[in-house]
């Protein structure tokens, strides 16, 4: 990969690397829109080489630092590739090394990395690798909801800058009736007409590559309906230490749980615009629905009465009929029986940086 060379320079010269012994893996997705479309990766190459002329004079703080470059060649590589870098980490007893895993792809590639280290730490309970394995997601997608910064410039800043390490946790989605639904989001996971919106666009990209998403989201607004029956939903939300806050039925058309507040998806739709983490949003008629779209782009549905925003760590939601989850992005179907869902927030586990 032609950046290789000077993001290794970047992580000698970062601050918050310093006396570590660096292992750094970059798992990139080639077909990714940072790599493919002429105008991103000029303005890519711009942003790194503005990063490098911040920094070249600047010593070298690292003890040592590798760095290897991997391309992915199809679904789950990401996550095989990650694999190998948390067996070797897991193996390491030099309490001055870490393994930095960058991905330089769109969210469904940080998606498969972090499910696959959630997976060692949370189900095999391999503990050690949180502060063995730190994670950098470069924004090389098209909606870049989940990265580090919506443009490279602003990842390139934690290398720059007077970065920390900090903690994040996931949403884990998962079904005590069907063990095979059992998922992660690392930004929000979501149900319904969202979820939908997600599963035209994803269709759509791929046979044409690009950023669809607001022409499906009135695909969607038109056809959702139609396919999918809108019923009552019951949702429980609850506090960290499973003491019920409230329980509610309405006929809902989407219901939002992020890791945090202050959360987009959908290529910057602010459909998590404050210190809540859960958006509900309730059934309305198909032109209120046209009117109403453009208020969650911008976060401006806060106001509209079908709305309900409000902070939980915990949502069993109960439904009857045929509905889409999705998580980061990645849509799924779920049937009656699959229900109850539970969305629950984890514990912070994932080491990243922040400024």
């Amino acid at each position: 990969m032609e950046y290789t060379g000077d993001l290794k320079l970047l992580i000698e010269r970062a601050k918050v690397f310093s006396g570590r012994d660096l292992h750094v893996t970059v798992v990139a997705n080639p077909v990714a829109g940072g790599f493919t479309q002429k105008k991103r990766i000029a303005e890519n190459r711009r942003y790194i080489k503005e990063a490098v002329e911040r920094v070249k004079n600047r010593p070298v703080v690292t003890r040592s630092c590798s760095v290897v470059a991997h391309f992915t060649n199809a679904a789950g590589h990401a996550g095989a590739l990650a694999q190998s870098v948390f067996y070797q980490a897991s193996k390491d007893d030099k309490n001055t090394a870490l393994y930095l895993l960058v991905t330089a792809g769109g969210d469904g590639t940080s998606l498969e990395v972090q499910t696959a280290f959630t997976r060692e730490v949370l189900i095999a309970g391999k503990r050690e690798l949180i502060e063995k394995v730190c994670f950098i997601r470069m924004p090389f997608g098209t909606g870049n909801d989940a990265t580090d910064g919506r443009k490279l410039d602003q990842t390139m800043a934690l290398l720059t800058g007077e970065a920390y390490f900090a903690r994040q946790g996931a949403v884990h989605v998962h079904s005590p009736a069907n063990t095979k639904i059992d998922f992660y989001a690392f930004n929000i996971a979501s149900i319904g007409l969202d979820a939908f919106v997600t599963h035209i666009t994803n269709r759509v990209k791929r046979f044409i590559p690009g950023d669809f998403y607001k022409f499906c989201v009135d695909a969607a607004c038109l056809f959702y309906n139609k396919i999918y029956k809108v019923n009552k939903m019951t949702v429980s939300a609850m506090q960290i230490t499973d003491e019920l806050i409230f329980t509610h039925e309405d006929r809902m058309i989407l219901y939002a749980m992020g890791i945090s507040g202050f959360r987009t998806y959908g290529s910057n739709q602010k459909i998590l615009p404050d210190t809540n983490n859960v958006c509900g949003v309730r059934e309305m008629p198909l032109l209120r629905k046209l009117k109403l779209k453009k208020l969650f782009r911008f976060g401006a549905h806060t106001a509209v009465p079908e709305t309900l925003l409000y902070s939980a760590n915990k949502l069993v939601i109960n439904y009857s009929e045929k509905i889409l989850v999705q998580v980061d992005g990645e849509s799924h179907l779920l049937i009656p029986s699959d229900f109850p869902i539970v969305m629950e927030c984890t514990e912070p586990f994932i080491t990243i940086l922040k400024l």
